[in-house]
């Protein structure tokens, strides 16, 4: 891990020359605020060197005391340009591309990044749906031999084992690199953070349709009046939470259930792993064979001899108000161990050594699919009674909203367990609505209905 990133996570007062003038707020330090901010600075950039003007401010607002403290930090770290629902296809497949180009000069140094093959393993006396199903990969299954499955995995013969994606479709990173990283290029752009803040209300500009400034509490009892045209709420499950918080009067409330959703996960040493097994990519195996309730089970390999365990065994639970109070469940990791060992090359006395366990939420939408959309002004219920100015139908060549955009409420969550792989895509078509800018791919089956 690049040690120049050492102190990123620390948590960053804001400078107040920063926090003058109009700018764009993302609440959430996830892989999905860190993605849009970073597009989003990326964009401004590219403005600036282009119009010599200065570029637009951005500022993240974080509840916990770093990045990433919730899933996007402990995910599997999957990218392809597969196994999408056809809303999210062509975002999944420019994401990808944009990760392809990324990885190129970045990749395997910064965060992780290497070619991945995907295996299924079904045995012969299966009934029911395999995971995942014939129609997820890029091409239908390819048959495979025992021979075919990583080292690291116990066969059994009774199996038939399928390919089921490869290079160049599949590929991985390491998510808590990759959000790392994500967060030190943001810092080089001129991107702001505010850690340990949680926004507790906002204002509109009077006789306009987007906002004047968004307060936020320090857990130090500190307040701060920031400055806010353009306001993303990027804070995966708990988007319904600050949206009802911020907009109590508005006609909807975020359609998303997180409870059902949170999954068990835990990482192990690969057992006889070498340094040149790093070459081979990463491997991940699905096992859908005597594991109980057929709820599958997958295994990844990360860099390092890491083999990363999910996929299977959760109770629901309520969603906790912080990310630091999200704990894996201890009787379903051990329940998880005694499986996990049946499918790994280790000796029958030897205890499985889990060095990091983790659950995460998947933020999970009711019509399951992910919120990337600018909310129309007059679903927020905002109180403009106050607002005795004309409202503005067009803007100045100039002013701030041509160097800033429309300025609004912008959502970018719900991706469920998609959330890393399309961060890149999501993170830049938010960029291009939030400048008003013709958008790269469809996304108008991604609104909220």
């Amino acid at each position: 891990m690049n040690t120049t990133w050492s102190n990123v996570q620390q948590p960053l007062a804001p400078q107040r020359d920063v926090l003058k003038g109009d700018a764009t707020v993302i609440l959430g330090a996830g892989v999905i605020g860190l993605a849009t901010a970073y597009q989003l600075a990326l964009a401004h950039q590219k403005a600036a060197n282009a119009t010599s003007r200065r570029p637009g401010k951005i500022i993240v607002v974080e509840r916990a005391a770093h990045i990433s403290p919730a899933a996007s930090g402990q995910a599997t770290g999957g990218l392809g340009d597969f196994g999408f629902s056809s809303d999210v296809a062509d975002l999944g497949i420019l994401s990808y591309k944009l990760f392809q180009e990324l990885a190129v000069t970045k990749g395997m140094k910064e965060f992780g990044f290497s070619e991945s093959t995907i295996y299924r393993t079904i045995p012969d006396n299966f009934k029911g749906m395999p995971k995942p199903p014939d129609s997820w990969g890029p091409s239908p299954p390819v048959e495979q031999l025992l021979s075919a499955l990583p080292d690291w995995i116990k066969t059994k013969s009774d199996w038939s084992v399928q390919r089921m994606a490869g290079p160049p479709h599949a590929s991985h990173l390491d998510p808590a690199q990759f959000c790392q990283f994500l967060s030190y290029k943001c810092k080089k752009l001129g991107v702001e953070f505010v850690f340990n803040a949680n926004a507790t209300s906002v204002q509109a500009a009077p006789g306009a349709r987007h906002f004047k400034s968004i307060q936020i509490e320090q857990q130090d009892g500190d307040s701060l009046n920031i400055p806010c045209r353009s306001l993303v709420i990027a804070v995966g499950p708990w988007s319904p939470h600050v949206f009802s918080t911020l907009f109590p009067h508005a006609s909807f409330q975020l359609p998303m259930n997180s409870t059902a959703s949170a999954g068990n996960h835990f990482r192990v040493r690969e057992p006889g792993w070498k340094p040149e097994d790093d070459e081979k990519g990463s491997q991940q195996v699905f096992v859908q064979s005597e594991v109980p309730g057929r709820q599958g089970l997958d295994i990844t390999s990360f860099p390092g001899g890491e083999l990363y365990v999910g996929g299977w065994g959760a109770t629901a639970e309520g969603l906790p108000e912080l990310a630091e109070d999200v704990h894996a469940q201890p009787g379903k990791i051990e329940k998880m161990k005694v499986i996990v060992k049946g499918y790994l090359r280790v000796p029958e006395d030897e205890e499985l050594k889990i060095f990091a366990e983790g659950r995460c939420y998947r933020p999970l939408a009711m019509f399951r699919h992910p919120i990337v959309t600018k909310v129309d002004w007059e679903l927020l219920g905002m109180d403009d009674s106050s607002q005795d100015t004309p409202r503005l139908s067009t803007q100045k060549d100039g002013d701030q909203g041509d160097r800033y955009g429309p300025g609004g409420l912008f959502l970018n969550t719900a991706h469920v367990d998609d959330g890393v792989t399309i961060s890149l895509g999501s993170g830049k078509v938010m960029s291009e609505l939030l400048l008003g800018l013709p958008l790269s791919v469809d996304i108008s089956g991604l609104g909220l209905s």
